[in-house]
């Protein structure tokens, strides 16, 4: 419900990221997302960040509060319409904050209070919210690691959150099962030119995704079918959920494809992700 408050369970690292994502209604007028000092209210306590989105002016406003005093506002166009669906996230660094709106970098907001002031958050004004993550961290690429437990098995969704970097030419995840074979290679491709294209764009989608398994050191049939919504610079939602005849992969919420089983979908207890791309958070 809004207004929300909460106070954060644990200290805001750098490589960490909030997520929010909701809905503004066709007559918002502004709303705003804060980070506060000692309690999440505007009674002299210092603010970190403040972002106001404001769709009576068309501009994001980022600021900060402190010892009584707001400082310089920072100010970028609102990409935002009124009445549409938001994705904001604030991903904190050693120095800065780095805020993206539906996917895209908007702002690099430079720390004016330490990080590790930051003790709860709050959200105000004319915004409906669905979902609120924290968590994350610097992850290193290439990057492995076990699925504890029981492992990846079907029931279970496994959700990277990642971004294609910039100069991107093809990264990969792969999911393992204990005897090392790939279950599942999930491999964008931005360096593999489409058959028949005339006009490539810098920036565009993907070429190919390709999906293939690993079974017994052999590589099997590439499955590459499918519209690529990949972007070079722009934030990846990636889902893949374990079901019992396939893989059900989903990008940025949306079905991209199934990709069924060529081994049981059990003891899968090995991810790994490498190629030219950041790792933003990992959830099982």
């Amino acid at each position: 419900s809004i207004p929300y408050r909460s106070k954060l369970a644990e200290p805001f690292e750098p490589g960490q990221t909030l997520i929010l994502k909701g809905k503004t209604g066709e007559d918002s007028q502004r709303f705003t997302v804060n980070f506060h000092h000692a309690a999440a209210d505007f009674s002299g306590n210092d603010v970190p960040l403040h972002m106001s989105v404001r769709y009576d002016e068309g501009k994001v406003v980022f600021n900060t509060f402190t010892k009584g005093e707001w400082g310089k506002e920072e100010r970028k166009s609102n990409p935002y319409k009124k009445g549409e669906e938001i994705d904001i996230r604030v991903r904190a660094h050693d120095n800065k904050f780095q805020i993206f709106f539906d996917g895209k970098e908007l702002k690099e907001f430079e720390h004016r209070l330490a990080l590790s002031q930051i003790s709860h958050f709050s959200i105000d004004g004319d915004v409906t919210i669905s979902k609120i993550h924290w968590g994350g961290k610097y992850y290193p690429v290439p990057y492995e690691s076990g699925l504890g437990g029981e492992g990846f098995v079907p029931g279970k969704t496994l959700t990277v959150y990642a971004m294609p970097e910039k100069k991107c030419k093809r990264f990969h995840l792969n999911i393992l099962k204990k005897n090392g074979d790939i279950a599942l290679h999930f491999n964008p491709r931005f360096d593999e030119k489409i058959r028949d294209t005339v006009v490539m764009e810098t920036n565009r989608s993907a070429q190919h995704i390709i999906r293939n398994s690993l079974i017994n050191h052999e590589w099997g049939n590439e499955e590459r079918e499918g519209k690529n919504p990949l972007e070079k610079g722009a934030l990846l939602d990636l889902e893949i959920k374990n079901e019992e005849y396939a893989f059900q992969i989903l990008i940025n919420g949306e079905r991209f494809c199934s990709y069924a089983h060529r081994l049981e979908p059990y003891e899968l207890n090995g991810l790994q992700i490498g190629g030219d791309v950041e790792i933003h958070g990992i959830q099982l």
